[in-house]
């Protein structure tokens, strides 16, 4: 159970290779199993390990039904080529969070997932970045033979040529300091 009076934080991977301490921070921390998987490093397991021991942080898979949704709206932002299932998993989580009344900060330095948080209309936070001021949309595009893709294609490879895929952005909106997407200028 999530005290909705405390922050509450969802922490990527990132954010504890680059040093959040739930220890350090008030509040309620969150990792998903995919993130715990990836932190097997010995200086990041042991930092983890001391906080999962102390109560002060916990492993939380996201329910199936906050993943759908969180993927398809990467999706419809161009975004899904980029994020990793890990990604896919923080940001659900985030948004599983939220949905019961917490107001989760997810801390990663993953523009695409600040992005993608910024377009669910969650909070983040960077450690060791600047962080997003834009929201972009984008699309995929073939640079040797120029086909156009969706932009909820997972796939990286040209299906007429063969080459590998880009992104490119259609548009983006200024951020404004509440976390918003402000009016173009």
């Amino acid at each position: 159970m999530v005290d909705k009076k405390r922050q509450t934080f969802v922490l990527d991977t990132s954010a504890i290779i680059y040093g959040f301490n739930p220890r350090l921070i008030d509040g309620d921390h969150f990792i998903t199993p995919r993130v715990s998987i990836e932190l097997l490093g010995k200086r990041t397991k042991a930092a983890t390990d001391l906080s999962l021991i102390s109560g002060r942080l916990k492993v939380k898979a996201p329910n199936e039904y906050y993943k759908g949704i969180v993927k398809s709206r990467a999706g419809s932002t161009g975004d899904l080529s980029v994020l990793s299932e890990t990604d896919l998993e923080v940001a659900a989580l985030a948004l599983e969070l939220k949905m019961q009344g917490s107001d989760p900060v997810v801390v990663s330095d993953d523009y695409s997932l600040q992005n993608l948080c910024n377009m669910l209309g969650l909070n983040f936070r960077p450690m060791m970045t600047k962080g997003i001021s834009q929201e972009f949309w984008w699309f995929l595009y073939c640079p040797a033979c120029g086909a156009t893709y969706q932009k909820s294609l997972k796939s990286t490879v040209c299906q007429v040529c063969g080459h590998t895929l880009k992104r490119k952005v259609y548009s983006k909106k200024n951020i404004d300091e509440t976390g918003a997407a402000a009016k173009p200028s």
